[in-house]
């Protein structure tokens, strides 16, 4: 399950206007703001416990989500707003944007439920199991409230909020921040709304918009789908222990595809199966050569090159330099000397757990 980075922009924005020690807390969890780009990254949902583990830790407040929620920006520039805004009903924007939740996160299941007076918007905001991610259920459920009353010009007319997690602060706090009643420990996070929202109708509605706007917003859906497999196939090459014999056809077995539809699936994606592992080999031959002492020899081995030299000569086409030259310009102390195949592996591993690290590479030749 990954997260959109506009959400840890917004979570961003919110610790700074709150004056939360924010170098503290990036600190704690080891990101570098000046290095990545977070608007260019899916995060692992898994990530955010270590996230509010942090911020609580930093805050000294266990209900820190709530004390932010004030502080979040609306959702607004991506296409889930441009396509509400341009559908010519709210009720009808709503189920795409449903339809679509995907593209904020993996995590999120949500579903409408509509009666005779009321509207409920119902789900799970996450499917992980922490005392700290109350924090994203709460602050979750006030961005979508946010978001509905800014679709809707502040019609929306609040009835209740309904949260998973237990209650820490009074009631009334609770209250205060969201507007309405406020129950816990439900089965299912919840907002309900005045029934009669589902007809209201946005002041820029446009249907020629609203059909690109949804054409836009599938095609970034389709496109999470194909990436879905390309970390699949990674997934496959963490679990081996080099690469010499991996062929297509075993990843396509673990897969449980055929060879013939896994090369569909990868055309589709704009890739091949030979870019992807060269891909993957480089860039755990250079996590190798700058986060362990490993000899370049077993290295050249374990990322699937029969002789040091081929990896020497691959090496140098991928970056400019040889991979001792690399490792001398790279190296960062303090880290594990993995000396065995099982570490060696666990390296690979850690590629598909660290987005960060696991960026795309160019592509290669050397196959």
């Amino acid at each position: 399950m990954r997260d959109s980075g506009q959400l840890f922009l917004m979570a961003h924005q919110a610790m700074v206007s709150a004056g939360l020690d924010v170098n503290a807390i990036y600190r704690r969890i080891g990101y570098d703001a000046n290095k990545h780009d977070m608007r260019e990254h899916r995060t692992l949902h898994e990530l955010q416990l270590q996230f509010w583990e942090a911020i609580e830790a930093v805050s000294g407040d266990p209900d820190i989500g709530l004390r932010l929620c004030p502080h979040l920006p609306v959702y607004r520039g991506e296409i889930l707003e441009y396509l509400m805004l341009s559908c010519p009903r709210f009720g009808e924007g709503l189920h795409r944007v449903v339809k679509y939740l995907r593209l904020v996160s993996d995590a999120i299941q949500a579903r409408l439920q509509v009666d005779a007076t009321t509207l409920r918007i119902s789900g799970v905001v996450t499917r992980l199991n922490a005392p700290q991610l109350r924090h994203t259920e709460i602050c979750t459920l006030y961005g979508m409230i946010q978001f509905v009353r800014e679709m809707t010009d502040g019609q929306a007319r609040l009835l209740h909020v309904g949260l998973r997690c237990k209650r820490i602060s009074p009631q009334a706090d609770y209250e205060r921040v969201f507007g309405c009643p406020v129950r816990f420990e439900q089965a299912e996070s919840e907002i309900c709304v005045d029934r009669a929202l589902l007809d209201f109708r946005p002041s820029r509605c446009n249907a020629e918009l609203f059909r690109v706007h949804e054409e836009l917003a599938a095609s970034r859906l389709s496109s999470l789908w194909r990436q879905d497999l390309i970390d699949r196939i990674r997934g496959v090459f963490s679990r081996r222990v080099e690469f010499m014999d991996c062929q297509l056809e075993d990843v396509a077995r673990e897969l449980e595809v055929s060879p013939r539809l896994l090369r569909y699936k990868l055309a589709q994606a704009g890739t091949t199966f030979s870019d992807l592992l060269a891909d993957f080999r480089m860039i755990l031959a250079r996590r190798l050569l700058t986060r362990t002492d490993e000899r370049l020899d077993h290295i050249a081995y374990v990322t699937g090159f029969s002789e040091p030299s081929s990896f020497y000569r691959a090496f140098k086409r991928w970056t400019g330099v040889t991979p001792i030259q690399y490792r001398e310009g790279h190296r960062q102390p303090g880290l594990d000397d993995p000396s065995t195949p099982s570490k060696l592996k666990d390296s690979a591993e850690l590629l598909l757990r660290d987005p960060l690290q696991a960026r795309p590479a160019p592509r290669s030749s050397v196959r």
